[in-house]
């Protein structure tokens, strides 16, 4: 079984904003190789909050860094995993949340969020049980 998690639009955006707990968690499991998903629809979605320096930064670190991989939705297996999820979400229209609970299903990782609240509505909603895992200072 591999390692890795999926990274939530939350999480991306705070990284753009340059926290350093997201920052220095997301550099110490790529040096560690643990891979690290970014769905694109929770990219997209975190850019509508990051300024144009902002999303660059964000942009750069996916380049750089060698166990960041965007999942992008490319093919139709792709397209029926994220409506499986989407149809359960209707309420709130959350596509960002969607494509990363997909993401996660499909590979078997647990997702990276920088607040749980933000996961709440969308975990009642579904049939399934999603392990999410908060960043957070240990200090």
């Amino acid at each position: 079984m591999s390692v890795g998690y999926v990274l939530d639009d939350v999480t991306i955006g705070e990284l753009g904003r340059g926290d350093l707990v997201v920052a220095n968690l997301i550099a110490a499991l790529d040096e560690h190789a643990v891979r690290m998903s970014v769905p694109v629809i929770a990219l997209a979605a975190a850019q509508h909050t990051l300024s144009e320096a902002q999303t660059e930064a964000v942009h750069g670190m996916i380049h750089r860094l060698g166990h960041v991989r965007l999942e992008p939705v490319a093919s139709t297996e792709d397209v029926l995993r994220l409506s499986a999820v989407s149809v359960h979400l209707t309420e709130q229209q959350d596509m960002a949340a969607a494509h990363t609970v997909a993401v996660a299903r499909y590979l078997g990782f647990p997702v990276l969020a920088a607040d749980l609240k933000r996961w709440e509505p969308v975990r009642a909603h579904l049939p399934w049980q999603i392990d999410i895992y908060e960043i957070s200072d240990s200090d």
